[in-house]
């Protein structure tokens, strides 16, 4: 059974667009913690002045034993900063991931290991990729799955499902757990959780979208229903 993790970049994007200062992040995290989400996830890069470090750290705070997955570009700085964090996985996400940031991962992975952190990598449902990924200790992918929640057409639904399908039982057999992410939405998440050896399923946007309607609590309780 697929667990539920909640992506809060959208909420964040959401507060700074809107200037609503009302909608703390603090906040929905202790609502949808208590609303049965299995984990969130937050992607930090360390530049933005409207989000910083201790609104970050209030967040994780309110997740409390929930499971948090920090998202960040593999720069120093950064690690510095999830080593300290009580978070339990960090997510490296870049362009041209494995390329130009090969060196500094086979650096700070020991590192974030040695202080007990779970280590994921976002990527495309590509097999080469997930070489790369197993090579470096991964404990997770994230699969993007766009080109399955994006395509126009059923048979492209359909082949774009089998790929990920087919990464998600190459990665299970070497020992990575498999996320799905990208898109995800109440009426396309069914196909993807029926994919046996995808564990967990980040959703964000879609959440927000319909929590305007029904509350947040409800919108989180209704996707769970389906993820199950």
């Amino acid at each position: 059974m697929a667990q539920m993790e909640l992506n809060l970049d959208s909420f964040v994007s959401l507060r700074q667009q809107l200037k609503l200062d009302g909608l703390t992040l603090p906040g929905i995290v202790t609502i949808a913690g208590l609303s049965g989400v299995d984990g969130f996830s937050l992607t930090f890069e360390g530049r933005s002045p409207s989000f910083t470090e201790k609104d970050l750290e209030l967040a994780i705070a309110s997740a409390m034993s929930t499971r948090f997955a920090l998202r960040i570009p593999p720069r120093a700085e950064l690690l510095q900063l999830a080593l300290t964090l009580p978070i339990s996985q960090v997510t490296f996400s870049a362009d041209k991931l494995f390329e130009d940031y090969g060196a500094d991962l086979e650096s700070f992975i020991p590192q974030l290991k040695d202080a007990g952190k779970l280590i994921s990598f976002r990527l495309d449902p590509d097999i080469s990729l997930l070489k790369k990924a197993y090579r470096l200790q991964a404990d997770v992918v994230e699969l993007n799955v766009y080109h399955y929640t994006e395509s126009a057409s059923a048979a492209g639904q359909v082949e774009a499902q089998e790929q990920v399908a087919l990464m998600a039982r190459t990665a299970e057999k070497n020992g990575i757990g498999v996320a799905v992410h990208g898109g995800i939405t109440y009426q396309n998440v069914t196909p993807l959780v029926s994919i046996e050896t995808v564990e967990n399923v980040v959703v964000g946007r879609s959440i927000i979208e319909r929590s305007i309607f029904v509350g947040l609590e409800t919108a989180i309780r209704d996707f769970k229903a389906q993820v199950q």
